[in-house]
């Protein structure tokens, strides 16, 4: 999982970021092709009171400063609305820097979206409905 913050997203090239409704309340969301796994901030995971189930199998993630990180939960029904798109996701509850989800690869490639890097935007392509785009936040 690569963490950054609010700040350091606006400036890299190949990640896009956004405020997002979940479940209702605001959220920022940081869209990252180098994250393998799709994250919410486990503070954020309490405060929807959904409950927390066990993985059948523990993740180990990498974090930023190099430590490795065993996840055995996740959170599940968590509803992404994207530009009145919604999403019903399932999580990994970790310590997050600066954002409340991480979309990752999981994410990106089950939707066939797309990081259009110049542009901070995301293209989202899911099946069975209409491509989008969503912008991220501006510099």
């Amino acid at each position: 999982a690569f963490q950054m913050t609010l700040e350091a997203a606006r400036d890299e090239a190949d990640v896009t970021s956004g405020t997002f409704l979940v479940n209702g309340l605001p959220a920022n969301i940081l869209f990252d092709s180098g994250a393998n796994y799709s994250f919410i901030l486990h503070n954020i995971g309490r405060r929807l009171a959904f409950p927390i189930d066990n993985l059948n199998n523990t993740i180990v993630v990498e974090v930023a400063s190099g430590k490795f990180v065993p996840v055995s939960n996740c959170i599940k029904n968590i509803v992404i609305d994207l530009n009145g798109n919604k999403f019903h996701e399932e999580l990994l509850p970790i310590e997050l820097n600066g954002f409340d989800i991480v979309l990752g690869m999981d994410w990106l490639s089950t939707y066939d979206a797309e990081i259009l890097c110049k542009k901070k935007m995301v293209r989202v392509n899911p099946s069975a409905k209409e491509s989008f785009m969503m912008y991220g936040d501006k510099h």
